[in-house]
């Protein structure tokens, strides 16, 4: 079985970005573009609520009761949808993983910048829904062991060897999720590539790869906090900017939040916002290339891709049964 080159991994968002920039702003626009939709459903809600409370503490009238349940049956409501939407955007979060481990494992099938849905998709939905429960329980019953000893201590007030019990059983459950998580690194390739729910096997494919597969993620880190600190300054300024233009200067922005109606603050932070969005399309793109395509490409170094197959090409006549006298 072949072995994990390292270095190439790593570089796979980035050469996936540089390669296929269109595909990869595609991705950012369907991730912003849904978080814009659900705030742009959620903003007359919100607005009119802060509006009428921000309103009545103005006049010094106290909200009725009806007032109340109205305010508490339009959080109700949104309350529902936002579960709704939680689902939508697992969903559209499992289209994109899928498709930028496609650009890797098929780069052939690159219509529609990858995006499918299909059983892969929804393979990546049921799992994020089980992991999220097994998890919590696998995290219950190791720490079982843990607090019995803990308690036992505490109840001597042996404070020292408590301490270190806790410090122990936070790095004995870290390196075990590390572990866990390593093993299971190539389930989405493997959906992808084939279109079959694996799970198992990929735990079986990873034997012997644990190392090469940590140094991919310790790598990926340290990339994400160089380029997450980058990333945060530039919206950070473009924020702190816009609130100022918006609000007449810093100096300005406190009386702006409080004597300003709540439709009016929208209103002058619109601009801002939509820059602001546009902003974040090609930082969300490019971030899932960068930390979702070395996976797909470890994977692929695993797991070669088949050579293509050769048409036939049927032979005259005169070949298969010999020249004419």
């Amino acid at each position: 079985m072949a072995e994990i080159s390292v270095g190439s991994a790593i570089g796979a968002g980035f050469e996936l970005i540089g390669k296929r920039p269109l595909t990869v702003l595609t991705w950012g626009l369907v991730r912003v573009g849904l978080v814009a939709v659900i705030l742009a459903l959620y903003a007359p809600t919100l607005i009119g609520v802060f509006a009428e409370i921000a309103a009545k503490s103005q006049t010094g009238v106290k909200p009725s009761e009806a007032d109340m349940q109205q305010m508490m049956s339009h959080f109700a409501l949104m309350q529902g949808a936002s579960a709704l939407l939680n689902i939508v955007n697992l969903l559209v979060g499992s289209v994109i993983i899928c498709a930028v481990a496609r650009a890797i494992v098929h780069p052939e099938r690159g219509a529609f910048a990858s995006m499918r849905v299909g059983g892969p998709e929804l393979y990546v939905v049921v799992l994020s829904f089980g992991a999220g429960i097994v998890f919590a329980f696998g995290i219950m019953i190791c720490a079982i062991p843990f607090i019995i000893v803990g308690v036992i201590l505490g109840t001597q007030h042996m404070w020292v060897a408590l301490a270190v019990v806790i410090a122990l059983a936070v790095l004995v459950l870290f390196l075990a999720l590390i572990y866990i998580i390593a093993r299971f690194a190539f389930v989405v390739p493997m959906m992808v590539d084939d279109g079959q729910f694996h799970l198992f096997d990929a735990w079986a494919l990873t034997k012997g790869k644990v190392g090469s597969i940590v140094l991919i993620g310790f790598c990926l880190m340290l990339i994400g906090m160089a380029l997450g600190t980058l990333v945060e300054l530039v919206l950070i300024g473009v924020g702190v900017g816009g609130l100022a233009a918006a609000a007449g200067g810093v100096s300005n922005l406190q009386a702006f939040f409080t004597q300003t109606p709540p439709d009016q603050i929208l209103t002058k932070l619109a601009p801002w916002i939509g820059f602001f969005v546009l902003l974040l399309i090609p930082v969300q793109g490019a971030a899932t290339a960068i930390f979702i395509a070395p996976w797909a490409k470890a994977y692929r170094d695993v797991v070669p891709a088949p050579p293509p197959v050769q048409p036939t090409v049927s032979a005259p006549p005169a070949q298969l049964f010999g020249a004419a006298p």
